[in-house]
């Protein structure tokens, strides 16, 4: 029986590999003068980070009865924070659908006040393409496998890629399949790399894999157990492992040397897409 993805979604349990938010293992600890300190081991003093608001910029609602697994937000607001390029409302040119292999690092369940645990490399298959009629941006989800956080978390990465590269999202349908059941932002970076990579044509690198979590600014945020995701980029065999610079990840490029992966640390969008692709996050082309 076919369901409209919104109702699966409140019925949903998380699988047991993934089945904590990263945010839950994330901690913000106060520094005296200084900015306080992200990090994935608590100490005297912090407290955990909680969800983050900014994860809703795009209300989420059911799609047409006649198609599965729907979701088809309003038109990005034309409101953009200082600093970033407005977005060009021109009828883009058609270009041929574009299928990515993205690879997502979850973490499983573990006791309390354990840093590592276990930890799972998966790939999900990431669709974009043209939408000729102009009413989208059209979201594909159809296996129900992503909470309702880590579907607000794709849907930023949506408006955060296509706003960075001056595309109209009404022209855009995008289409998400992922193994296994997913909670937690942390995969919305490498989501938006890979919509901004498939819309600029840019391919993303074979050796890197990427944890962190997008904001409507384009500011790449912290994420937790950051050395559990390091074991999964291993074993997606990986050595380039790109991480939000606002964590304590000093000890990350002592484990990383370990297991002969570089840590690669980014504050944005645009510094996360050049690591991921060797490429300048820009505009789109117009004719």
């Amino acid at each position: 029986m076919k369901y409209v993805l919104l109702i699966c979604l409140c019925c949903q349990v998380a699988g047991p590999l993934l089945a904590e938010s990263a945010w839950a293992e994330t901690w913000v600890c106060p520094r005296p003068g200084q900015s306080d300190l992200y990090t994935d081991r608590g100490g005297l003093g912090c407290r955990q980070l909680g969800e983050a608001k900014t994860y809703s910029p795009l209300e989420i609602s059911p799609g047409p009865k006649s198609q599965e697994s729907v979701i088809v937000p309003p038109t990005v607001s034309s409101t953009v924070p200082p600093g970033l390029p407005f977005l060009q409302h021109k009828k883009p040119l058609p270009f041929p659908e574009v299928s990515l292999a993205l690879p997502i690092l979850g973490i499983g369940q573990t006791r309390v006040g354990s840093i590592s645990g276990s930890w799972n490399g998966l790939v999900a298959r990431l669709t974009v393409g043209y939408r000729a009629d102009g009413m989208g941006p059209e979201i594909l989800l159809p296996d129900s496998n992503l909470s309702p956080v880590s579907v607000r978390s794709f849907l930023t990465a949506v408006s955060a890629a296509t706003r960075a590269v001056g595309y109209d999202p009404r022209y855009l349908t995008v289409r998400l399949l992922v193994p296994t059941s997913m909670d937690g932002p942390s995969a919305g970076g490498i989501f938006a790399v890979g919509i901004a990579s498939a819309l600029l044509g840019d391919p993303i690198r074979q050796d890197i894999c990427m944890s962190g979590t997008i904001e409507p600014t384009l500011e790449i945020k912290p994420v937790g157990r950051l050395v559990d995701k390091m074991n999964a980029c291993r074993d997606l065999r990986k050595t380039t492992m790109i991480v939000p610079d606002g964590l304590d990840n000093s000890h990350l490029n002592f484990t990383g040397a370990e297991k002969t992966i570089h840590v690669v640390e980014v504050h944005t969008l645009a510094e996360a897409y050049s690591a991921a692709t060797g490429q300048a996050l820009r505009q789109v082309a117009f004719q």
